[in-house]
């Protein structure tokens, strides 16, 4: 019997008819001015809660001027320079982390709260994107894209490649493999309904992600562990079919209707057991992985709760970036006393008083008032993965 280890929403995108007034709306302008100019994230404290973000040097397509970041376990915020709240001022994505260590009740819950917190008027909203997730101990199982049985098609077309685009009808599976063996395969097109399956076990050692060790309790050392992810994805046009009878896409009134369409994708699009052995594919058996996932949507819920601390994430993440910035920063110390034309042994005999110098140097130039600038812009782009 597979064991799921993880199930809760991974996704979650919405649109507000909302705005922010002239004088926050200036300092978000301000924020871009600066972040155009370092070329950095910069920092700002905006609204009555005071609430703290990251500005990028950039926009967003579709007219946001501005795209604002509170950490990974928050949102990404694109938005527009425009306080008129009846237009369609801001777009939120949800970071994956955020319904990770909150759970989908308090996400919401959540954002409701820090879109105030920053100061906007809100007037409507609409949903955008919405996935599932389930992650599943399955040590046996071998993913074949010939085994996925799906509407439309009566033989698998594979499209073999590293790139994330699919084939136009957008039911062709997309297949990728590594060592002759497959990593994912992904059928459906978004912004409409696509499934993917892959090795999430072998995604979270390759992206970096280990918190997803401790969300599954599972030993990242242990090679028999194997974990595969199944998503499913309602991009906006799937949504705007779901939600055709009613006048809105508000949250309520998707959460009503996703369970059944979850199910029924999980019915529609499935991997069976050997299907060529069979002259009627619909007689196909499932999978137990498929057994598995349309068991876990049977109840489908959409409140989750928090799989792992937010603390307890951030740190993590905090190491991780620690670790990388101490190990660039010594290896530019050694490219520095290599340049100065010191040889091996002397660089090794003295490293420490050499790293003491030149750190006593590199003060000495910049001076005390510009030095304690730029450790202040250092420990505002990192606030929010900083101990609270």
């Amino acid at each position: 019997m597979y064991q799921v280890l993880y199930a809760g929403f991974d996704t979650l995108d919405i649109a507000y008819r909302a705005a922010l007034p002239p004088e926050i709306l200036a300092q978000l302008n301000e924020a871009r001015d600066r972040a155009e100019t370092s070329q950095k994230d910069e920092p700002v404290i905006i609204g009555p809660a005071q609430e703290r973000l990251l500005i990028k040097p950039h926009g967003q397509r579709g007219g946001f001027r501005y795209v604002a970041i509170n950490g990974p376990t928050g949102a990404i915020f694109s938005i527009k320079n425009d306080s008129d709240p009846s237009q369609w001022n801001v777009f939120v994505s949800v970071r994956a982390l955020c319904l990770l260590t909150r759970g989908y009740e308090e996400t919401k819950q959540w954002l409701m709260k820090t879109l105030i917190g920053m100061g906007f008027t809100i007037t409507d909203h609409s949903v955008n994107r919405m996935d599932y997730a389930i992650d599943v101990l399955a040590p046996d199982f071998v993913l074949d894209a010939a085994n996925f049985i799906y509407p439309g098609q009566t033989k698998a077309r594979l499209h073999w490649s590293k790139e994330t685009l699919l084939e136009d009808d957008g039911n062709t599976p997309q297949a990728v493999m590594k060592n002759r063996k497959f990593e994912s395969v992904t059928i459906g097109k978004m912004p409409n309904r696509q499934v993917i399956v892959y090795d999430k076990r072998r995604a979270s050692i390759d992206l970096k992600q280990p918190y997803w060790f401790d969300a599954w309790g599972i030993a990242k050392s242990d090679p028999v562990a194997r974990i595969w992810r199944i998503e499913l994805r309602a991009g906006r046009d799937a949504l705007a079919k779901l939600s055709a009878r009613h006048t809105n896409r508000h949250l309520d009134t998707i959460e009503h209707l996703l369970p059944n369409y979850f199910y029924k994708a999980a019915k529609e699009i499935r991997y069976v057991i050997e299907p060529e052995a069979l002259s009627n594919v619909s007689r196909a058996e499932l999978q137990p992985l498929w057994q598995t996932l349309t068991r876990q949507l049977a109840t489908c819920p959409t409140s989750s709760e928090p799989a792992l601390p937010e603390a307890r994430v951030l740190e993590i993440i905090r190491q991780q970036r620690r670790d990388i910035a101490l190990k660039q920063g010594m290896g530019n110390l050694l490219n520095a006393f290599a340049l100065d034309g010191n040889t091996t042994e002397d660089i090794t005999q003295n490293l420490a008083t050499r790293t003491t110098d030149a750190a006593k140097s590199y003060a000495t130039e910049l001076g005390n008032k510009l030095l304690h600038k730029k450790v202040a812009e250092t420990i505002g782009r990192l606030s929010m993965l900083l101990p609270r």
